[in-house]
């Protein structure tokens, strides 16, 4: 998943007493500029911390920062229009209404992800109807922000509530500032798909509501001038803002490489009680990432994958440039299921009522988000449910009922393929258990046995942060992984031959920072 520099850090200092006391997050971040812009993002971090751990504590100051992390610039792959250069920047955007002939469509070609031999989201959405204003469900959405000229916008859009973490203010109206091949209007087209109102298509005579939850109130929140670059900084505000506004559901059509301040701000979401539903991620032919991207890779968050309208996997093997699915490893397909796309319906940025037709796992993810929608407006919590309870209840429907009839299903779909009328019929399940935090770490460092004193917290915080850029680094470097057998770092052992193979590979990797480099050439010759 390629990153460019970071030009600020994130700093994590632990929280006070009072604030503690107060329901306060175990942690605060705060962004800082780095001292030197020409050095690696991940040694300016190693620098703050040390620095903060050196500095005499004030009286009345805030704890020192115990961990930083670069703000990366990330990208989220997306295909970019067929046509190129002059003739790209000349189209209309009412121009790009094709489907994808590499891929099945179904019939009819506008609305066909809904139907009853997709995902039941018409039924599912027309059989509960509208829950008036003083029920209605609360979803976010994280994406490029939306046109408020689109005839998709949806009825019930919380425009008081808006956000916008790539600006820094409260508008999340996209103003169109990324070229034409960066997917100008992506979070207009996810937004439309979650909760769009009804729209007529004269092209094909669709005239109906085209998002799966179009009665929700919905939350938009910006964190990207374009789905092809995002800061980390803005993702996890995003994620926290989501929880602060009291969501019930968040939908996330991006991601990229593993972040601590995700992490944390996933924790601290479920807890409050929001379902999380994150695209799986795309890659272009062989190209990595070949397996499901972060935030959705975390176990408190849904991964959503790629189904086809024919029922396949959206996935094509062999050499090829064609953009497919992320899926995988094990581990992460428990908490998996799969959603209709590509050639699903796909609102036009800039064209005032124009729907195309795109693909991705950006789009299959808001039709989960939108059926677990559906099922809180259903199903209230019983009386003493706590908040992480309704993430959990609504998770076990959606997987429960899901179709596992595909012969590969836990390979490409992990619980299944979306189902929603099936959903709305599990009831409200209180007894299941509590899903572990969330965490960025890399054990394969940690072979030589335990790590710093439990007290000593900026050294814990330094090992901590060699994890992270490590796992990151072996998530972008297709060589590492290869030497790895395919074994996955956070859940796999293997033999310590081959760990000490990655390990001595990665230390020669002209991109890792001097920190790390410095570390793994203590480590390596002991193992």
């Amino acid at each position: 998943m390629p990153v460019v520099a970071a030009n600020r850090l994130l700093l994590e200092r632990p929280s006070t007493p009072a604030a503690a006391a107060a329901g306060a997050p175990p942690t605060v971040w705060a962004a800082a500029a780095p001292a030197n812009a020409a050095e690696h993002p991940w040694d300016q971090a190693h620098r703050a911390i040390t620095a903060a751990a050196a500095a005499p504590a004030a009286v009345g100051a805030p704890p020192a920062a115990t961990f930083a992390e670069p703000d990366f610039e990330q990208a989220f792959p997306f295909p970019r229009p067929a046509s190129g250069g002059i003739e790209m920047l000349r189209r209309s955007p009412c121009e790009d209404k094709d489907p994808d002939g590499d891929w099945p469509i179904g019939n009819p070609p506008h609305g066909w992800h809904l139907d009853p031999g997709h995902s039941r989201l018409k039924e599912a959405r027309d059989g509960l109807g509208d829950p008036g204003d003083a029920n209605r469900v609360r979803v976010g959405i994280l994406d490029t922000g939306y046109d408020p000229g689109h005839s998709s916008i949806p009825l019930h859009m919380r425009f008081d509530l808006q956000k916008d973490f790539a600006d820094g203010d409260d508008d999340a109206g996209d103003p169109n500032r990324h070229l034409p091949g960066n997917q100008p209007g992506h979070g207009t087209a996810t937004l439309a798909l979650l909760a769009g109102r009804k729209v007529l298509i004269p092209e094909t005579g669709f005239d109906d509501f085209l998002g799966g939850a179009p009665h929700a109130e919905v939350v938009p929140v910006r964190i990207a001038n374009s789905v092809i670059h995002f800061r980390t900084g803005a993702m996890a505000e995003g994620i926290r803002y989501a929880a602060q506004t009291k969501c019930r559901v968040l939908s996330i059509s991006m991601g990229g490489i593993p972040s601590r301040a995700w992490a944390r701000a996933v924790n601290e979401a479920y807890d409050a009680g929001v379902a999380i539903f994150a695209a799986a991620g795309n890659h272009f032919g062989p190209t990595p990432p070949k397996e499901t991207i972060w935030p959705a890779r975390f176990g408190r968050v849904v991964a959503v994958c790629g189904v086809t309208a024919d029922g396949s996997p959206y996935f094509k093997p062999g050499l090829h440039s064609k953009m497919h699915g992320c899926f995988g490893p094990p581990s992460v397909m428990g908490t998996a299921m799969a959603a209709y796309t590509p050639n699903t319906p796909w609102a036009l940025m800039g064209c005032v009522s124009g729907i195309g037709f795109a693909g991705g796992t950006s789009s299959a993810t808001p039709q989960c988000a939108a059926a677990a929608a559906l099922w809180f407006q259903k199903h209230s919590a019983p009386a003493g449910t706590q908040s992480w309870q309704r993430v959990e209840a609504v998770r076990h429907a959606l997987f429960s009922s899901a179709d596992r009839s595909h012969p590969q299903c836990e390979k490409f779909y992990g619980c299944g393929v979306l189902k929603a009328v099936p959903a709305l019929a599990v009831p409200f399940r209180t007894d299941l258990p509590i899903t572990p935090p969330d965490f960025v770490s890399f054990p394969w460092l940690r072979l030589l046995g335990p790590g710093p004193a439990a007290a000593d917290l900026a050294a814990i915080g330094r090992q901590d942060m060699f994890e992270v850029e490590a796992l990151q680094v072996f998530v972008e470097t297709q060589r590492l992984q290869e030497l790895a057998g395919g074994a996955d770092p956070i859940a796999d052992k293997p033999a310590a031959k081959d760990v000490k193979a990655v390990l001595d590979a990665m230390r020669k990797l002209p991109g890792v920072s001097k920190a790390l480099r410095a570390h793994l050439d203590g480590i390596v010759p002991k193992l």
